[in-house]
């Protein structure tokens, strides 16, 4: 049978196939699943923790592109709860990430810089970006126009037919 749509191919083709091997401490490692499950996702976009709302309200506060750090903190005080059910989530979030390997995690005693740390290195692994996640379309470039490409499109310096040398000159080029 032919499929129009094959997942299994793309999911044997994921960067760490047999889990993603993380050192902890000197004596303890833990094993993270070779993709993101969803689950370990719905912790962090709860409606109880609410962050898309509090993403909402500080881009309809500032627009994406000028976002103020003074409207930013604002909005987080306004919800003086956010950040023990941030922590709370961020924790329920490993403990479904990690599974059967959650309680070797604990016995390292993980800081909040470790979960930091580890957040961001599973973010690149997985490819999940939270604002692109949550259907934000945020890019740190700029498409101004007066913005310019950092290079020419060209230099002179690039051979004409692949394979040859650039030019060079010879002891009778430079009598000038």
């Amino acid at each position: 049978m032919s499929y129009a749509i094959d997942i299994s191919a793309a999911r044997r083709e994921v960067q760490f196939p047999s889990g993603i091997y993380t050192k902890i401490s000197d004596d303890i490692a833990v094993t993270f699943p070779a993709e993101l499950p969803l689950e370990a996702l719905d912790p962090i976009l709860s409606e109880k923790l609410d962050l898309v709302g509090l993403i909402g309200d500080i881009v309809q506060a500032d627009g994406v592109d000028g976002l103020d750090v003074s409207k930013v903190l604002a909005a987080i005080f306004r919800r003086p709860t956010l950040l023990p059910k941030f922590l709370a989530a961020v924790r329920e979030s490993f403990e479904v990430l990690l599974g059967d390997n959650h309680p070797e995690f604990l016995e390292a005693k993980p800081s909040s810089g470790d979960y930091v740390r580890l957040t961001i290195a599973l973010s690149k692994v997985y490819g999940v970006e939270l604002g692109k996640l949550l259907g934000l379309d945020i890019s740190v470039g700029s498409d101004s126009p007066t913005s310019s490409p950092t290079s020419p499109a060209t230099t002179g310096s690039t051979p004409a037919a692949s394979g040859s040398a650039p030019g060079t000159p010879t002891s009778s080029d430079s009598d000038a």
